[in-house]
């Protein structure tokens, strides 16, 4: 069996942008909410997007429209020191792009978050499908993502692959029928280990294209 359609997490599976994030919630809460946040602190509020993490879990809501103001013109500055290129995702989306198999991404994290790390790595044009967690009614482990992207794609649920890095994304793959990959290939992950098995788990991005390599 090979791979007719390949679906993908971003933060922690496409991208190392989580220290980003959690950079840029750390300074926006110690201004406007006037606390200090570790980093599993922060982690803990990942499933909405960005915006509403701060919405949800700031006391000084009358600083919440200046507070999300500033995460994005950090996440925007600083994305070049934190978050650098990676030759071996890119090899993987240009594969998928030559062998003409349908890359899409269903992340959580906002829209404008997304297009800002989309321009700033050079994956303009890799994906045929982006749903961010401003497009979902449910973020993930809801389904909702994966299953408007395999029909947009057309796609077969026994031939497609969700990859991601966290807990969420490997109950949301399963739940919504198709295989299931968690990986731990980026320096930093959502999840340290994976609470349900998913059906292939790499440390390696040259791992999933060998595996491609030998279906295709």
């Amino acid at each position: 069996m090979k791979f007719s359609s390949v679906l993908f997490d971003f933060d922690g599976t496409l991208a190392n942008t989580l220290p980003l994030t959690i950079y840029g919630m750390q300074k926006v809460f110690e201004k406007y909410d006037h606390r200090s946040l570790d980093k599993e602190g922060i982690v803990a509020m990942f499933g909405p997007t960005e915006d509403g993490m701060i919405k949800e879990n700031f006391r000084y809501q009358e600083n919440v429209p200046a507070a999300i103001e500033l995460y994005y013109q950090i996440y925007e500055t600083e994305h070049a020191r934190f978050v650098k290129e990676n030759t071996e995702i890119l090899d993987l989306l240009h594969f998928l792009q030559d062998k003409q198999i349908p890359a899409g991404v269903i992340t959580g994290k906002s829209r404008r978050a997304y297009i800002l790390s989309e321009k700033a790595l050079g994956f303009e044009g890799l994906f045929q499908s982006v749903i961010t967690g401003d497009d979902v009614a449910h973020p993930k482990p809801d389904t909702e993502g994966i299953l408007r992207t395999l029909q947009k794609f057309q796609a077969v649920k026994e031939e497609s692959i969700y990859i991601g890095d966290s807990n969420t994304d490997i109950l949301a793959g399963k739940a919504a029928g198709v295989h299931t990959a968690g990986v731990h290939w980026l320096p930093v992950s959502q999840s340290a280990s994976f609470s349900v098995k998913p059906d292939f788990y790499w440390e390696k991005v040259d791992e999933f294209i060998a595996l491609l390599k030998s279906r295709s």
